[in-house]
């Protein structure tokens, strides 16, 4: 009779869950390029209906220009030759708001100077923060910009979605070349936008 002791149990169930977790998640690389020091990829899970921009390394000297972000999302998102996007998504995912300098002084500079913000609490007035910065990532601003990567494959961002938003002053918005104004503005957060094809 064979013997198996609590600890090697216990280790062949978290091989399986690894093996169970990685089947899971079915990533298809669609296009990669160079920008900068880094790189930018776009992959999909088309289990979950949901492309991924990735910023490679993932570290805070990964900075990716406006323009990089917009070429690859076009580039990927008209792809007409394998590997390329089949049926439709439901949302982008890309990741930390600071690789993108743009979007962070974009949501710092346009939280500043809105009165639904309270400066010195670094909070809303009346909304949650996770609601307040998906509103203001949403305005056309933002929501135009991203759309016009996305038009030749026929999607339109219907709204953005965010979690772990991170609130400081302006010395901790990235690249931020502008007044160092006094007050907490967000600058961070997970984000999603959500996706619609014509």
């Amino acid at each position: 009779m064979i013997k198996i002791n609590a600890s090697a149990l216990l280790g062949l169930a978290l091989v399986l869950l690894m093996v169970v977790s990685v089947a899971s998640y079915q990533q298809r690389v669609i296009f990669s390029m160079e920008a900068g020091k880094c790189s930018l990829t776009v992959e999909v899970d088309d289990e979950s209906r949901t492309v991924r921009l990735r910023v490679h390394p993932e570290s805070e000297d990964c900075h990716i220009e406006k323009e990089s972000m917009l070429s690859v999302l076009k580039e990927a998102f008209s792809k007409t030759d394998p590997p390329k996007l089949e049926g439709t998504y439901s949302s982008l995912y890309i990741g930390r708001l600071i690789a993108y300098p743009w979007l962070s002084q974009y949501l710092a500079a346009t939280t500043y100077k809105d009165p639904a913000w309270d400066r010195k609490r670094g909070k809303p007035v009346i909304l949650g923060v996770n609601k307040y910065v998906s509103n203001t990532l949403s305005r056309k601003e933002v929501a135009a910009e991203v759309e016009k990567a996305l038009e030749a494959s026929g999607y339109r961002v219907i709204a953005v979605t965010v979690e772990k938003v991170l609130v400081g002053d302006f010395h901790h918005v990235p690249l931020y070349q502008g007044k160092m104004a006094p007050g907490k503005v967000p600058l961070d957060a997970i984000v999603w936008f959500r996706l619609e094809k014509n």
